[in-house]
């Protein structure tokens, strides 16, 4: 008798049985955002799924699944290879669920709500307008062009995206630059892109007392005479820094090192910049 519908069903189950870890979901999402935008959604997936190196416990922790159902040795053999299929299987599984999480506001808020434990509730304001507008965007195949952002913004921030464009390399496109809402809170957010990586630059004005001083947090660095502050969860990197009246955050899936090189490129001239609106 032919044992492998059994073991295919003692395989999905075993699969189903496996939590996702979230760094596997966030690394499969930035494969996802970092390939190219005019590429269908057939082959964009099969990008995402081969630029993610699966985690070599999934497979142990599928094996156990097995095992605890006790697998006839007719198909025992018959496991390892099948265990790679599973993997894919389970990576594509993550992929329908962080398609889910772009249709579901509460999927949504509960991915933001999982990552944002892990940092300075300050850090927390920059990254939730990064992930809620930029990531979960679905963004246009043909998104407007530099000087037509600059036409649509608000003429008060729009001074941004030239200094913007000055410092962040060629190869990234600008995506987003808008004034937005989260959790009742205004933003001012500019988004770029190249074919692996997404970085933000989000600007909020302060509430009542909020300052990175109130929070005891230590700046990483000094740099023209603006303190720098860094954290970084799963994939993301944030630094920032404050001027009287704004918070200032540069989020990307960069590198740390990276992260800072273009944060400290940018600093001076946005700090600048919004100083003036302060007069």
């Amino acid at each position: 008798m032919n044992n492998t519908p059994k073991g295919n069903n003692r395989l999905k189950n075993a699969v189903k049985s496996v939590a996702v870890p979230d760094s596997l979901a966030a690394r499969i999402r930035n494969q996802i955002h970092g390939g190219e935008l005019s590429a269908d959604v057939t082959e964009r997936l099969r990008k995402a799924v081969g630029g993610v190196d699966v985690p070599p416990f999934l497979e142990t922790r599928i094996k156990h699944r097995l095992r605890a159902e006790k697998p006839s040795r007719q198909w025992l053999p018959w496991l390892v290879p099948v265990t790679v299929a599973a993997t894919a299987v389970l990576v594509l599984a993550v992929f329908y669920q962080l398609g889910h999480l772009r249709l579901t506001v509460r999927s949504q808020e509960s991915y933001i709500a999982s990552v944002s434990t892990h940092i300075a509730t300050l850090m927390r304001v920059g990254l939730g307008d990064h992930i809620h507008c930029a990531v979960f965007r679905k963004y246009p195949k043909n998104p407007p062009t530099t000087e037509e952002f600059v036409e649509k913004m608000n003429p008060q921030y729009a001074g941004l995206i030239p200094i913007v464009r000055s410092q962040v390399p060629s190869n990234y496109r600008m995506m987003l630059a808008h004034e937005c809402r989260y959790h009742g809170r205004k933003f001012v957010h500019l988004s770029l892109m190249n074919n692996s990586n997404m970085l933000s630059l989000v600007i909020t004005r302060k509430t009542a007392g909020e300052s990175f001083n109130t929070e005891d947090m230590l700046p990483a660095l000094v740099q023209s005479g603006i303190p720098m502050y860094q954290t970084g969860v799963q994939r993301f990197q944030i630094s920032a820094f404050e001027t009287r009246d704004y918070l200032v955050y540069f989020i990307s899936d960069l590198g740390k090192q990276q992260n800072t090189e273009l944060m400290l490129a940018l600093a001076p001239q946005v700090k600048g910049f919004l100083t003036k609106l302060e007069l």
